[in-house]
């Protein structure tokens, strides 16, 4: 049962934007507390709901009109996952859409207080937003140290976003946004130790890796599907996308040994996969499993001397 007394405005899966985060009973936007009880502030100027505590907006109406989205809004159907237009209910939004558009609000945000202190920054934000929403889903979904999901969304996102574009903030830039330097340091350590180790890993090897770990099968266990993978390389696909391809490979390795609980409904659950091409993908793969097997008709089997 939901106790938030203000999830109409802040939302069911509101995450604190302190550093660390507060914990429930602490945070004045997922509790009441007797110094906050009126909940999250709101300007009727702007539009904006803040957090009296941290003074963050955890929210903004949009009455000019203004699209959530901007002119890449098609970049929303790349990975296969439904446009939630604003205004939508929320009701009609998985637990895995109510995330990406959070996230998505707090990359808006981090875009517009950026856009005078760093405008390369800024800009970056706003064109990649799909694509580190996608990084960051992966990077939570795995339970990366300092991405686990209740973590600092804006040190999380302002990290991604410093590792990807290569585009560097300064400490004081880094103050400015309401974050410690220190914070934003060890996720791009992390970030940068995770490069380092996925150097020389195929793009369809690492899917492997990150699907195999967000349905909990174990690291020996696809050592193994990835080294019969190699084996049976090069193997075509009709579906062109590659966490797709990988989830689908699972599927099929798991069924030939056996292993318990990998279900296709537990493999489209994972962010990233296509829900409406693994079925598609793992016919494929099956497909030309078994035509890669077939004896070819009019050709001798019989060696000859």
């Amino acid at each position: 049962m939901d106790s938030n007394p203000f999830a109409s405005i802040v939302g069911r899966y509101f995450d604190c934007l302190e550093d660390p985060p507060l914990p429930s009973a602490q945070c004045p936007m997922l509790t009441l507390l007797p110094n906050y009880s009126n909940g999250p502030a709101y300007d009727t100027d702007t539009g904006e709901w803040t957090c009296p505590k941290c003074l963050s907006i955890v929210d903004r109406d949009n009455d000019d009109g203004e699209e959530m989205f901007d002119d890449d809004e098609d970049a929303a159907f790349d990975n296969g996952e439904d446009y939630i237009a604003e205004g939508d209910s929320i009701q009609n939004q998985s637990d895995e859409q109510k995330l990406r558009v959070t996230r998505d609000n707090i990359i808006e945000q981090l875009a517009d207080d950026t856009f005078i202190i760093n405008p390369p920054f800024s800009k970056y934000l706003i064109v990649n937003r799909y694509f580190i929403v996608d990084q960051l889903r992966i990077l939570e979904s795995a339970s990366e140290a300092h991405f686990e999901l209740r973590k600092s969304l804006k040190a999380k996102i302002i990290a991604l976003a410093i590792h990807l574009s290569k585009i560097h903030l300064t400490p004081s830039h880094i103050r400015l946004l309401g974050q410690r330097q220190g914070a934003i340091d060890m996720r791009l350590k992390l970030l940068d130790t995770l490069s380092t180790n996925n150097n020389g890993m195929s793009p369809i090897v690492e899917k492997m890796y990150y699907v195999g770990k967000a349905v909990s099968l174990s690291r020996v266990i696809l050592d193994i599907m990835v080294e019969q993978y190699d084996e049976a390389s090069p193997l075509p696909n009709s579906e062109p996308d590659e966490t797709t391809r990988a989830a689908a490979w699972i599927y099929i390795k798991s069924k030939d040994s056996q292993i318990k609980g990998i279900t296709k409904a537990k493999l489209k659950s994972v962010p990233l996969v296509k829900k409406n091409a693994l079925d598609r993908a793992i016919e494929s793969y099956i497909t030309n499993l078994q035509n890669r097997i077939k004896p070819v008709e009019g050709v001798t089997t019989t060696d000859v001397d």
